[in-house]
């Protein structure tokens, strides 16, 4: 079973460019750092997000009408390359520069059951993304699906600015 699998490229840029309207919002949320220690160095932007892991009726939040046109965007681009489904959850992840995710394991029936995404909105060479052993550098506007359920992974920032990610989980239909 793969680790990595390319989708396809988005210009970021259509992201990159409203980060500054969600700025003051980096630190207000809170759970997923404080529920996951391996996310303790990280900030989290829920745009579509559930802490129960639910597989349907996602919650959207207040900052998901900051980037609603964009999201459309994807679940097309999603419908076109990965198969007829719905967004579950998407949310903004800022790594810090110079700081890293130690290795972990995820789980749960959201993972085993969607496809997830990473898109590069920001990023830089010295950001590592490892899956089993296996590195990658990915570029930003790429869609990667990341398959790292039930297996050790890690993220390392050694650049000089902070890496964000969006993470979009994919329910095929």
């Amino acid at each position: 079973m793969f680790n990595y699998k390319f989708i396809t490229s988005i210009d970021a840029s259509m992201f990159r460019h409203k980060l500054p309207k969600v700025k003051k919002d980096w630190d207000k949320f809170k759970w997923r750092q404080e529920t996951f220690t391996v996310h303790k160095k990280t900030k989290t932007i829920p745009l579509i997000f559930d802490k129960d892991g639910r597989i349907d009726n996602p919650t959207y939040h207040i900052n998901y009408d900051i980037f609603k046109s964009e999201i459309e965007y994807l679940k097309d681009v999603y419908n076109t390359h990965i198969g007829s489904g719905f967004i579950i959850r998407a949310i903004l992840v800022n790594l810090p520069a110079k700081s890293k995710i130690d290795n972990h394991i995820d789980d749960g029936i959201t993972l085993n059951l969607c496809s997830r995404t990473h898109i590069p909105i920001i990023t830089n060479e010295d950001v590592l993304f490892t899956i089993n052993g296996e590195e990658k550098n990915l570029k930003e506007g790429e869609i990667w699906e990341i398959n790292n359920s039930h297996k050790y992974h890690s993220v390392v920032n050694k650049g000089r600015e902070d890496r964000i990610h969006l993470i979009v989980d994919w329910m095929k239909a």
